[in-house]
């Protein structure tokens, strides 16, 4: 078995957890493969009994490894989306964060979920990407996110009106500080806090969820994933800010974007004992006096 791993920094609070499952994986026989730029940072702290293989593409090709494991946070977990692509290398996220929605491993008890692993104690889910075109001036670039994209106004600037299209039809015109469109993955994350609605990972739909909408009766709405999305800003003359997963840039307004869905998906591994709806109960809280088997 090839297993690589990913991270984006060292933390000495968690030196021993990650040099835990180095030796865990060593004992197991499973070759390690680094990314090199992560081996760069953690190579000093981190002893390997046996030199890594380096992986020093910034994108993984098919095959080059079984699996990726993401050691970090949910944060880390998305930056890892860049280097997998269209791969078809399942990943699975090593929690050395807070939250952790997406990671399935808790650095507690890493030695039993590597176990359950080598098990195959686990399911894999697909994970749908939202396709981004941002158009301006005849001028089109591509990307892609796992979570969402966000148009936000700027703070010392007046409410931010996009006129949003759904297919070609306009659905509404969105008065307020911006919205988000989110895909089942990023339902837990920005769009959460906007009220929007949690989405399982098998729903195939995209969520539509205004940030301080000025007209109440505009509620977060669910499309299916088939549907085309566009988003024209009316203010031309104004700046906004949009936001692609963790990156936010400040924009010239004079743009479209056009959103849908892209032509592959990110496989994620959850354990067993680690579902989807055990996550939520964990991280929520929900019901966590009357859950008793």
């Amino acid at each position: 078995m090839k297993i690589g791993l990913f991270g984006k920094k060292y933390d000495a609070e968690t030196q021993k957890y990650l040099q835990l499952l180095v030796e865990i994986l060593e004992q197991n026989n499973i070759e390690i493969f680094v990314l090199d730029t992560y081996y760069s940072i953690i190579s000093e702290y981190i002893i390997f009994t046996k030199q890594p293989k380096l992986l020093l593409n910034d994108r993984l090709q098919p095959g080059e490894i079984d699996f990726l494991f993401s050691i970090g946070g949910d944060g880390t977990l998305l930056s890892s989306v860049s280097v997998i692509q269209n791969s078809n290398i399942p990943v699975l996220g090593v929690n050395m964060g807070h939250l952790g929605f997406l990671t399935s491993i808790n650095p507690n008890n890493i030695k039993g979920f590597v176990a359950e692993f080598i098990a195959g104690n686990y399911n894999i889910e697909d994970h749908s990407l939202l396709h981004v075109e941002m158009i301006q001036n005849r001028e089109t670039t591509h990307s892609f996110v796992m979570n969402e994209v966000s148009i936000h106004r700027q703070n010392n600037s007046s409410m931010l009106s996009t006129n949003v299209y759904i297919n070609d039809e306009i659905l509404a015109t969105y008065n307020g500080d911006g919205l988000i469109v989110a895909t089942p993955t990023g339902s837990t994350a920005y769009s959460l806090s906007c009220g929007g609605p949690i989405l399982t990972p098998d729903s195939h739909c995209f969520v539509i969820t205004p940030i301080a909408v000025h007209t109440l009766t505009l509620r977060p709405l669910i499309i299916p994933e088939t549907s085309k999305i566009r988003l024209v800003t009316c203010n031309k003359d104004q700046q906004m800010y949009v936001g692609r997963d963790s990156q936010m840039e400040l924009m010239n307004s004079d743009r479209e974007i056009l959103l849908y869905k892209e032509n592959f998906s990110i496989k994620l591994i959850r354990m067993k004992s680690k579902g989807f709806y055990s996550a939520i109960r964990e991280k929520l809280m929900w019901g966590a006096n009357c859950v008793n088997r």
